[in-house]
């Protein structure tokens, strides 16, 4: 089936829903060529992407993907935890017979992107992070309003209370990482896909699981998994730095600098994590310029 999306993402973009598995994928498309691959983190959507997306028009066949139980894909009786979105989005590349793929990552978006990425080398081109969960995170380089909020939302009961009862990781953690408050619009259409307590079930997972210190060991293990193919792989990489940004510390930024062969890290402005809303034009860039490299 084929919709229309935001109208930000361009007159040529289209809606597509993909069955995979038991449920179904959407993304929106455009162009045609080599495909270029753009996927989100919590508790976004491809509409995060819009700006950029409509930026590169004319590069590649664009596609940016919703992660399953986000934006307008499928929310199946899932656990969403790590294992659960990597096989919904593998389903999806083969559904979809995706090779020679300039992926465009970020948040816990570059940690499945990555994932594949190292179980398929051969399908891929290239890669783009930008504030991208790559390694564990040091508490000290985290804002110590967000660890007391993680702890809050990792205590059973709480989290659920804070997350799926009283929507308050989308009404307030979130709008609260920009550096210029979003349109209230704009905030309505990301918070769309979660009217009830139940549809932001996929919300809750993610702040619980990223890795803090460490912990949980099961995402540093998961994360471990694309290390061997960082390292070793000659496919060019781009990793982007943002001030004063928030996922990419100066340890992340330094141990990524050190470990992942043909890279280049390049510094693309002013961004908290959200930076697709910050800087469109400097990520379009160097994608463009990645592109060029590839």
């Amino acid at each position: 089936m084929t919709t229309s999306p935001h109208r930000d993402f361009g007159p040529s973009a289209t809606g597509h829903d993909t069955p995979v598995l038991d449920s179904t994928i959407h993304h929106v498309e455009a162009g045609s060529g080599d495909p270029i691959v753009f996927l989100h983190g919590n508790p976004t959507s491809s509409f995060l992407w819009r700006h950029v997306f409509r930026r590169l028009d004319g590069q590649g066949r664009l596609l940016a993907a919703d992660l399953i139980g986000f934006g307008d894909s499928g929310k199946p009786d899932v656990d969403y935890d790590l294992a659960d979105h990597q096989r919904f989005l593998d389903a999806w590349f083969d559904a979809l017979g995706l090779t020679n793929v300039t992926l465009v990552l970020q948040d816990f978006g570059a940690a499945f992107g990555l994932n594949w990425a190292a179980r398929h080398p051969d399908r891929v081109r290239a890669v783009l992070l930008a504030e991208p969960v790559l390694r564990p995170i040091e508490s000290e380089h985290l804002p110590e309003q967000f660890v007391a909020t993680r702890a809050l939302v990792r205590t059973p009961g709480d989290g659920e209370q804070f997350v799926l009862d009283d929507d308050r990781f989308l009404t307030e953690l979130f709008p609260a990482t920009f550096l210029e408050p979003l349109a209230p619009e704009v905030l309505a259409e990301y918070r769309r896909p979660f009217p009830t307590p139940q549809s932001r079930k996929p919300v809750l997972y993610f702040p619980r699981n990223l890795p803090v210190d460490g912990d949980p060991a099961s995402t540093v293990e998961f994360l471990d998994r694309s290390t061997e193919w960082l390292r070793t792989s000659d496919t060019p990489k781009s990793l982007l730095t943002f001030e004063p940004g928030f996922l990419l510390t100066p340890a992340i930024r330094q141990w990524a600098a050190e470990t992942v062969r043909n890279l280049e890290i390049t510094p693309a402005g002013a961004g908290v994590h959200f930076v697709q809303e910050e800087q469109p034009e400097a990520i379009a860039d160097a994608v463009t310029a990645l592109l060029a490299r590839s």
